[in-house]
């Protein structure tokens, strides 16, 4: 299996965060590209978000990093099943490109189970271990699914 294909992201160092937002309600926060800056580490502003967002293909444009030093960049859907998976390609330039796997789970009691975890698939990252490079990854995507998981439980709920 290829170390950076979807199935090969599951791991240890995958992040798990439970919520009592609904499944519903987080995929409407991640189904929602205009709120991909805040939740996500990073990412500082949107500059465009494709209208069929997060079909496959689409793409969100945002800025990363802190002025002066900032970067336009782009993420494309490259697979969704919605309310349940959602992988992406990050470009990351210059230092290479990512693939980030988000997945949502029903639990037994309510709420759902949110997964995120993200490795390199380009660029001078791809040279970093796998295991090495998910777990200097693993804070960030703490951070993530916090701020995702916060966004969701604020929404109402559907009806």
């Amino acid at each position: 299996m290829e170390e950076s294909s979807p199935a090969a992201v599951d791991s240890s160092l995958t992040v798990k965060r439970d919520t009592t937002a609904t499944r519903q309600q987080v995929w409407d926060v991640i189904a929602d590209g205009w709120t991909y800056s805040q939740w996500v580490v990073g990412n500082t502003r949107m500059r465009a978000v494709d209208p069929n967002w997060p079909a496959p293909g689409s793409t969100i444009h945002h800025t990363i990093g802190v002025w002066p030093v900032v970067l336009n960049d782009e993420t494309v859907v490259e697979s969704c099943t919605p309310g349940e998976e959602l992988i992406l390609h990050a470009k990351g330039r210059p230092f290479g490109k990512a693939r980030i796997v988000m997945r949502l789970h029903d639990l037994p009691d309510g709420g759902c189970r949110v997964e995120m975890a993200e490795v390199p698939i380009g660029g001078p990252l791809d040279w970093v271990p796998r295991r090495l490079a998910l777990l200097a990854a693993f804070p960030r995507n703490r951070e993530c699914t916090a701020r995702l998981v916060a966004l969701a439980e604020r929404r109402p709920e559907p009806e």
